[in-house]
């Protein structure tokens, strides 16, 4: 029995993400409302009128509707719902104070709801019905066709301590849901660029974990130079993207075993460019194009695609320049063995000032050696 009553209450789930998120938030909804108009109901059995009445029907349903959307059926228990509630809060303002009544804070609550249950449109139609709605109360108890009840401060007070806390967990859902949302896609996004990232690392007969490697290294150094966290995931995608316009790199000349003649460099040399071509019209990959584009630069402006020169070169760029050549420099190439990292270390120092920015290097020959220290206590 205690099994089936949690089973009752556990929120449904669909085979869309966001509509799981929305018919959770209907469920919850229709819990907050089963309970809500109990107790309004409770408070309003007395007066003359059926709005008592009506708010038990209401609760009644929305604890009705709660397994038939857990079996799928969430559209017609959205507009259902929705049109009882609009119903029942029109009838309300008539059978209370109208125009004074505290129950005109349900309409706001009922846009929103209505908004997130279905999609933006429903704002501009559920808006024009609360106003229709309130309007028709004005003319009603204008042209005494009704005569608002009497009711106590108290029982306003009381109303509005459910309506309050009700408005308030509707807000929370909404932007609960809306996060859980943004985050899995931005959860998908990685996995995406990381599978990019993979693909690339082999068509480029890179050593196996490269991609990763570089960009654990990277963010490394990002963090050891205080870049801000803002800018971290940023970098992170720039890392494992930073070759991706070897994308259009023909594999006669990016698998090629020898030398490269002088129109095969530039075609190679396009790469970034291509880079560029393929990321800055994408909205959330434009902020990681520094690494992408610019790691080739040169600290004495040799580089390319810009020669670019010191501090003019981005910041991520600089740091990757020295992590990548670092990590071919002590990997296996199909033109050559790996060097010891004695000899890699030399060349990174040796082209401080030239190939790479001073400071960035003095930080990550810090970073190897403490690793290294790190390693042997292991």
């Amino acid at each position: 029995m205690f099994t089936q009553v949690i089973d009752f209450f556990k929120p449904p789930k669909y085979d869309s993400i966001e509509q799981t998120h929305k018919a959770r938030f209907l469920h919850f909804t229709l819990i907050v409302s089963t309970v809500a108009c109990t107790i309004l109901g409770a408070r309003n059995t007395t007066g003359g009128t059926y709005l008592g009445i009506s708010l038990f029907v209401v609760g009644g349903l929305s604890f009705i509707c709660i397994p038939a959307n857990k079996r799928g059926h969430y559209t017609p228990v959205a507009l259902f719902i929705s049109s009882l509630v609009f119903a029942v809060m029109t009838y309300s303002l008539i059978a209370g104070m109208g125009l004074r009544d505290a129950g005109l804070i349900t309409y706001p609550i009922f846009i929103i709801f209505t908004s997130y249950l279905f999609s933006k449109k429903a704002a501009i139609y559920t808006t024009l019905l609360s106003i229709g709605s309130i309007v028709l109360v004005y003319f009603l108890e204008r042209g005494e066709y009704f005569i608002p009840s009497d009711y106590t401060i108290t029982s306003q007070l009381i109303v509005i301590f459910v309506l309050f806390p009700a408005l308030g967990f509707i807000l929370w859902a909404v932007m609960d849901s809306w996060e859980k949302i943004m985050q899995n896609l931005r959860e998908t996004y990685d996995i995406t660029l990381t599978g990019w990232g993979l693909a690339l690392e082999y068509r480029d007969l890179e050593t196996e974990g490269h991609s990763q490697n570089v960009v654990e290294m990277t963010m490394a150094m990002a963090n050891q130079l205080g870049i801000p966290e803002r800018q971290l995931n940023h970098i992170r995608r720039g890392a494992l993207l930073h070759d991706i316009g070897k994308m259009a790199i023909p594999d006669a000349i990016l698998l090629k075993k020898g030398d490269l003649s002088d129109n095969e460099w530039k075609v190679v040399k396009n790469h970034p460019a291509y880079a560029k071509k393929m990321l800055e019209n994408i909205l959330f990959l434009k902020p990681a194009l520094d690494i992408p584009y610019s790691h080739h630069e040169r600290w004495d402006g040799s580089g390319y695609p810009e020669g670019l020169s010191k501090e003019d070169i981005p910041l991520a760029a600089r740091i990757f320049a020295v992590v990548d050549v670092w990590e071919a420099l002590i990997s296996d190439r199909p033109y050559r063995k790996a060097w010891p990292k004695d000899k890699a270390r030399d060349y990174i120092r040796d082209q401080s000032g030239k190939q790479f920015d001073p400071q960035i290097v003095e930080t990550f020959l810090e970073y190897i050696a403490r690793n290294k220290n790190q390693s042997k206590r292991g």
